[in-house]
């Protein structure tokens, strides 16, 4: 290991109380990290929950030594903010991982140790150390399911407390996640992270109770993040008039893009939806059929692979997404599993991408039915 991931002497970061350790060299390494396969059954005390965090946030993952710190010599190191001149992935480090490693999976871990490295270079530089810290827990939580490391270095920063809470989740302690819910009496979030958290562990009243409150100001976002809940304990039918309340939407701060393309999320719940109770794979011939989608950045296509009337496979073909990849596999691989699209979650941070796959998936199906 090198010199870069010996124990940062005890530095204090910029927060206060709390003290940064980088990955101390311990000689074997150990990797516990839950992953999101079994985030929803697995469950926890808080102790647990702090062993874990501590025990894999002041360790190195078991893939670390085989990836190298790897980027452009053309990058600016000093990362400045905002960037300097046109959109550059090659000069600029935001939209270098933007770019390059996020579309990427192959470079998802060469992602953490690049910020890792720069991290450990602006130690003394507190605004450029927490911009470091921050992707590489974004990159954990985001893109690696890493749960545990995520939360570590979120509270290196306290930057993200609904980051954490969702890693509190996904490591199984729904109180250390309410704990951190509790904390917002409303939703002011762009698409309704605080409800969507709320609904994933169960208090769908609470987050429906939210999600009206929102709408005074929100309406838009608020009525498709309830449609979003209903849906995803299957009571179809309210997500409906949820959906077509985000179609009759008008007013709000909210920005007039969000309010677009919330209405055409709406639009395509509602037309998915609508099949949904259609859907009989004894009806679908043996082939592969394809559909789409409106994602977060754009139509998002799916090739849907039908073998002795199971679903023999799911696979994302075309998609304008810049973040939230994890999506394009986890889901699919749900779908498969559960031999449907019912009680399917959507990944965590998200909820467009997942939305899309499965609403195209729908009317993939449905279109095939004899």
């Amino acid at each position: 290991m090198t010199n870069a991931l010996a124990l940062l002497s005890s530095r204090s970061c910029s927060c206060p109380g709390v003290r940064l350790f980088l990955l101390p060299v311990l000689g074997t390494w150990a990797c516990l990290a839950a992953g999101n396969a079994q985030a929803q059954t697995t469950k926890r005390t808080k102790a647990e929950v702090e062993a874990l965090i501590a025990k894999e946030g002041k360790s190195a993952p078991a893939w670390w030594d085989s990836v190298q710190v790897n980027y452009p010599n053309s990058l600016d190191l000093d990362w400045p903010q905002p960037p300097q001149g046109p959109w550059n992935a090659q000069k600029n480090v935001g939209q270098y991982v933007w770019d390059v490693i996020n579309p990427n999976p192959s470079r998802w871990k060469e992602g953490v140790r690049f910020m890792h490295f720069l991290a450990t270079k602006h130690q003394k530089d507190p605004k450029v150390f927490r911009r470091a810290v921050n992707a590489m827990a974004r990159m954990y939580q985001d893109l690696l399911a890493d749960w545990a490391r995520a939360a570590f270095w979120w509270r290196v920063t306290g930057d993200n407390p609904l980051g954490l809470a969702q890693c509190y989740w996904e490591l199984g302690s729904k109180d250390m996640t309410a704990k951190v819910l509790n904390r917002y009496p409303s939703d002011n979030t762009r698409y309704g992270a605080v409800i969507k958290l709320w609904a994933d562990m169960g208090e769908f009243d609470r987050a429906l109770k939210l999600a009206k409150a929102k709408a005074r100001t929100m309406p838009a976002a608020a009525y498709l993040v309830a449609g979003d809940a209903c849906r995803q304990v299957g009571k179809h039918s309210e997500a409906l008039g949820y959906y077509e309340k985000v179609l009759s939407a008008q007013g709000g701060s909210e920005r007039p893009d969000d309010v677009k393309r919330n209405k055409q999320r709406a639009a395509a719940s509602v037309e998915a939806i609508k099949v949904f109770d259609l859907l009989d794979l004894k009806r679908v011939p043996d082939g592969t059929y394809k559909s789409s989608s409106l994602a977060y950045a754009g139509q998002l296509e799916v090739a849907v692979t039908v073998k002795g009337h199971r679903i023999a496979g799911v696979k994302v073909t075309k998609h304008q997404e810049k973040q939230f990849y994890s999506a394009l596999t986890d889901t699919p691989k749900q779908i498969v599993a559960k031999q449907g699209l019912k009680g399917i979650d959507a990944v965590s941070g998200a909820t467009m991408t997942s939305e899309a796959i499965l609403n195209a998936t729908a009317k993939a199906l449905a279109g095939a039915m004899k």
